[in-house]
């Protein structure tokens, strides 16, 4: 964990109690400074005069994404600033080697790099990361690739916070259109807080399985996150893909409500569509947004690719860039893990955080603010905060048992997740089993479901006994049995196919029905020790170069713990340089596991 991040952290929270802020830096191209010069002067001025920010112009003729680096660290150095705010055509950083860093995106980097490589502004805002550039396309685009150097031994942790405000030319509306009319809503928005008081959730299909478990225990964390909303009508609503047909209409008409501040949308997406439901006239696309308004101060979207900025539209642009309340859209410009936690810390930006840091201290290297990263609502005063409380957990130098005491004890389940998760990250693996024990029998679904995720990457075989079980239980949530079942593949066949058979024969004396045993047995079979057989080929020399490269690449997600050692003994003596090597970096991807 970096010292740096927990001296900032301290230091951001006594700005944040204060009348005096440190400054941001606002990155501008100089087109886009002269065409919206008024509208930026209101927003500069709403920035220092509202919420107490310094804020620092950086306005040239940006020829590369280190040009704009330097200029952030050496304010960031200095003490200066703990944001930025990068407007118009400010280069963009296409990362290549960095995929450990996402949270779903594991493409071949032998495709063409365009495709291949995450869109990151990473690369501005986390300084102890470090690149090599590998040069731009000669297409036009603003887009400047490098490889991340640094390698897994330095966490993603940013330094500042950072949002991109790029507009773009599209039909009936220029970029400097969108930039004038965006920057004067921001101003507005600084000089009349709102408080945050309404709430808007949905689910659209194939969202975390359609676990209604999972999505009743979300709406529950919400109100630890936001406690003074849980008594205030109609604070929360909640929408499923099932409750209408079609459902689109109504979601739309839920986010032009003008009294809606923030919402939360589970979907599938691309960077053109929200995929609401599997009938395609129920999904959103850029052509909706011709009449759509979106009032929302804040939209959270978990989908793939939404707020992918790098193309010359996408989803999260044009929720901010319409006449609407939308001032942020906060998404991947790749693909999104839908496990990861997307509400966390989200009682902040009504304590006076800025929505950036929402992105700041749960970062990964595909998420974005799109839209203004400084917008926060009206601060509430409260005597007790359970993201605070977070906070200190994530960066308070806590003892392993401290953490695992929270774990156990702690009454607010989002202070327990957080517990779990930096458990995970920080402390070695007889903690992490420790940890995973009391997880898995967590209240609050979406702990026990971060508990089922570790499983895997674990492998321990102390783990077999309670994955039977968690496997052959018929009351866990939809998308827990999903990825329960999905797990198997990474521990050894005959072991866990005896410790099922346990556990089921345990269980038939409360059941007569012999179909869902069957159904469960059936599934082990198929799924336990999936990929020994291909691994021990690949090590005996009996599959061809294709094949041998093809399942290298895949070992970067599926290679089982107890294979480990062999992989790793195999890649160290293997003839063929590239596929060895390839084989050592994958083995990096796999740092829980027990044999790593």
């Amino acid at each position: 964990m970096k010292t740096k991040i927990f001296i900032s952290l301290l230091s951001f929270i006594l700005l944040c109690s204060c009348s005096h802020r440190a400054g941001v830096a606002v990155v501008i191209d100089p087109v886009s400074e002269r065409e919206a010069s008024a509208q930026l002067d209101r927003y500069e001025t709403a920035l220092e005069e509202v919420d107490g920010y310094k804020v620092y112009r950086l306005c040239r003729d940006w020829e590369s994404p280190d040009a704009v680096k330097a200029c952030l660290e050496a304010l960031y150095r200095e003490g200066k600033i703990c944001g930025a705010v990068f407007i118009g055509d400010i280069p963009i950083p296409m990362v290549r080697d960095a995929q450990f860093l996402t949270s779903a995106f594991k493409m071949d980097q032998t495709r063409p790099r365009k495709e291949s490589s995450v869109p990151s502004d990473r690369f501005y805002d986390d300084f102890d990361l470090t690149f090599e550039y590998l040069g731009k396309d000669d297409d036009g685009d603003p887009f400047f690739y490098y490889s991340l150097t640094s390698g897994r031994e330095v966490p993603l942790e940013p330094d500042i916070f950072s949002g991109r405000i790029r507009p773009t030319d599209t039909e009936g509306s220029t970029r400097y259109e969108k930039l004038r009319l965006y920057l004067d809503k921001a101003a507005r928005a600084h000089r009349n807080p709102d408080r945050l008081d309404h709430v808007f959730v949905f689910t659209g299909s194939g969202s975390i399985a359609e676990s209604r478990w999972a999505h009743m225990d979300e709406q529950m964390a919400l109100r630890e996150h936001l406690p003074w909303m849980r008594n205030l009508p109609g604070a929360f609503t909640y929408m499923d893909h099932t409750d209408l047909d079609p459902v689109k209409p109504r979601v739309q008409n839920e986010l032009m409500r003008p009294e809606l501040d923030i919402a939360i949308l589970h979907h599938h997406g691309d960077y053109d569509t929200q995929y609401f439901k599997v009938k395609e006239e129920d999904n959103l696309t850029l052509a909706d947004f011709g009449r759509f308004r979106p009032q929302a101060k804040v939209v959270l979207m978990d989908a793939c690719f939404n707020a992918a900025f790098n193309n010359s539209d996408c989803i999260a642009n044009e929720y901010i860039f319409q006449e609407g309340g939308t001032l942020v859209a906060w998404g991947g410009t790749v693909n999104v893990l839908q496990d990861k936690w997307p509400d966390e810390f989200l009682g902040l930006v009504a304590q006076g955080y800025p929505v950036g840091d929402l992105n700041r201290f749960s970062p990964y290297l595909e998420m974005h603010i799109v839209g203004d990263p400084t917008f926060t609502f009206r601060k509430e005063k409260l005597s007790r905060s359970a993201d605070q409380a977070c906070l200190d957990i994530r960066y308070g130098r806590k003892s392993p048992e401290q953490l695992l005491r929270i774990l156990r004890t702690s009454p607010v389940s989002i202070e327990r997740h957080e517990a779990f998760n930096t458990i995970i990250r920080d402390c070695d693996h007889a903690v992490r089993m420790k940890a995973v024990r009391i997880a898995i029998e967590d209240s609050a679904e979406q702990v026990q479901r971060e508990a089922v995720n570790c499983l895997g990457p674990l492998g321990d075989p102390g783990l077999i006994p309670l994955v039977a079980r968690m496997v052959t239980e018929n009351h866990t949530s939809a998308r827990i049995r999903q990825n329960m079942y999905e797990t198997l593949q990474f521990f050894p066949r005959e072991p866990m196919l005896r410790a099922i058979d346990a556990s089921l024969d345990s269980l038939a004396v409360q059941s007569a029905d012999t179909t869902y045993f069957e159904t469960v047995r059936s599934i082990a079979r198929k799924r336990c020790g999936s990929w020994d057989e291909d691994i021990d080929a690949l090590i005996r020399g009996e599959l061809s170069e294709k094949w041998s490269m093809f399942y290298a690449r895949s070992f970067r997600i599926y290679l089982p713990a107890h294979k480990l050692p062999e992989v790793r003994a195999f890649a160290d003596t293997c003839s063929n340089r590239v596929l060895g090597n390839t084989i050592q970096e994958a083995i990096e991807w796999h740092r829980l596991a027990y044999t790593y």
